[in-house]
């Protein structure tokens, strides 16, 4: 296959949908390219259909870290295969995807964060990644804004990575046309279609396509699809928001991202400056039966410019970055990453509809475990021998529940408020 590029084709007069298809993908965020780069790799034709622009919604305001330093083995195993894909796509396109090897630094001040980094510390272990303990100097030497008051403990995974999530997601949409795949954008689906307890394909319009295989990779939206059939994704749409500040010398754009559990904050650098963010003691998650089509300019509710998040942060990160009260936020960004209530995935076949699958539900992990699951899911679709496990991430695991209960939603929101990890 030639190392070349091809690009995106622009927006225009939407082409005519096939009849048929292996499968139909519905979704074109980084895990509908994934799952469509994957399928297409093992062999079928499979039609992705995306109703705007590829990676317009959550995966473009992602931000993007490739966080291998886990407490499940079975996650860091997906991160991995990210990894993988990323060499692979380049090699198959012949384009960067700009990933940004800076390495990351977790730090435990306190000792349930140190109890953290211990179930992590065996998992790196038992798989083989490097991870590093730093002196408080050696910090500072990489994050040289932050102030430690010398008794945190500081682990080091000089492999990680970070990348927009957006040309990660156009790099698979590349690579899945290169081996036969169909992306289309500018192509809504209405109705996913099924008979006697089995998918039929999917309806856009007045069209119809025929297929045995129905990925619903739709995002906030994939439950007002999925419901109608009477299957439910166990996830919701919760807020996911960070700033950056003004560019200053003190952020080096070769800094090493940080996980910082004790302030429940991230960092990386952008452009000169620090992008951050911080997880709400209380989660605010959307009903997506009132989200509308695009999130272009949506303003969460509560909460519209992101102040009261912020105010709530800086207290616990502000005795790590002396000064920070002081920067200035030059950005804003605010979105929804669909959370399930363990923090684990929903990816996998839906109970009562053969061959109607779960793509999306990766609780703010999509970009670093794309390529995991796409590989994963692919497996399954076709009944390949399997890479990994997704037993842990099976959507039928909670039974019965209603995707679009105030109750639920907040199960799903909590689950944001407890994260820890990058």
């Amino acid at each position: 296959m030639d190392n070349v590029a091809v690009p995106l084709p622009p927006p225009g007069t939407p082409a005519r949908l096939p009849a048929s298809a292996d499968a139909v993908i519905i979704g074109g965020g980084v895990l509908g390219c994934a799952f469509a780069y994957h399928l297409a790799a093992a062999g079928l034709k499979p039609l992705l259909l995306e109703r705007r622009g590829l990676a317009q919604a959550s995966t473009s305001r992602a931000a993007g870290l490739l966080t291998r330093l886990r407490s499940r083995a079975g996650l860091v195993q997906l991160v991995r295969a990210t990894y993988a894909d990323i060499q692979q796509l380049e090699g198959e396109t012949g384009a960067s995807l700009g990933l940004r090897r800076t390495g990351s630094i977790h730090l435990a001040a306190s000792g349930a964060a140190r109890a953290g980094h211990l179930a992590m510390l065996e998992v790196a272990e038992a798989l083989g990644e490097a991870v590093v303990q730093l002196t408080p100097g050696q910090v500072r030497d990489r994050l040289p804004w932050i102030r430690l008051g010398g008794d945190e403990q500081a682990l080091f995974t000089p492999a990680d990575a970070f990348m927009d999530g957006y040309a990660l997601a156009t790099g698979y949409a590349r690579a899945a046309r290169q081996r036969g795949a169909t992306l289309l954008e500018h192509r809504p689906v209405h109705q996913i279609l099924a008979a006697h307890g089995r998918v039929t394909g999917v309806r856009s319009g007045p069209d119809v396509v025929g297929a045995p295989v129905v990925i619903d990779a739709a995002g906030a939206w994939a439950n007002l699809l999925a419901r109608p059939l009477g299957a439910a994704i166990p996830m919701a749409p919760v807020r996911s928001q960070y700033w950056i500040t003004a560019p200053a010398k003190v952020f080096p754009d070769d800094m090493p991202f940080l996980v910082l559990p004790d302030a429940k904050a991230y960092t990386r650098p952008e452009g000169g400056g620090l992008l951050f963010g911080f997880r709400e003691a209380q989660g605010r998650y959307a009903d997506p039966r009132l989200l509308p089509e695009d999130l272009q300019g949506h303003v969460v509710a509560g909460d519209p410019d992101g102040w009261a998040g912020l105010e709530e942060g800086v207290p616990a990160f502000t005795p790590f970055c002396p000064g920070f009260e002081e920067a200035p936020i030059a950005h804003y960004i605010s979105g929804y990453s669909m959370y399930v209530p363990d923090g684990l995935t929903a990816i996998g076949p839906l109970p009562g509809i053969a061959g109607l699958y779960s793509g999306a539900g990766c609780s703010g992990g999509g970009v670093a475990l794309a390529g995991g699951l796409g590989r994963a899911l692919a497996q399954v679709v076709t009944g390949s021998a399997r890479s990994f496990d997704l037993e842990p991430h099976d959507p039928a695991r909670f039974g019965r529940f209603d995707p679009f209960s105030p109750a639920w939603g907040q199960k799903c929101a909590d689950a944001r408020s407890r994260k820890t990890s990058g």
